[in-house]
């Protein structure tokens, strides 16, 4: 199974004019489809707690916004020690209810 990182290297170490083919080959099949449901989008997301740092970049808002969204109780969260986490299927339906 490819990682994210392993891929973006090797797209990195393309030839310019290989990247530059890749990304329109993404782009026009991008745009094939004119809507998107949320689990094709997000379905494959791993089952782990999420940390805010990455509970933000899943969110795409601030780590400042996360962290008071789960201190005002708009987002579910919970506590291991010290550290704030978050369930991958509470940030699913929250994103999928945002975006609505």
């Amino acid at each position: 199974m490819a990682t994210a990182e392993r891929v973006y290297k090797e797209i990195i170490n393309m030839p310019l004019m290989e990247r530059e083919k890749l990304f329109s080959i993404i782009a026009r099949r991008g745009f094939e489809k004119e809507h998107y449901t949320h689990d094709e989008v997000f379905g494959d997301i791993r089952q782990s707690l999420f940390t805010i740092k990455e509970a933000s970049e899943y969110l795409e808002v601030a780590e400042i916004t996360v962290r008071r969204w789960a201190k005002d109780g708009i987002l579910k969260h919970k506590r291991i020690g010290k550290n704030i986490v978050f369930e991958p299927n509470v940030l699913k339906e929250f994103k999928r209810k945002q975006n609505n």
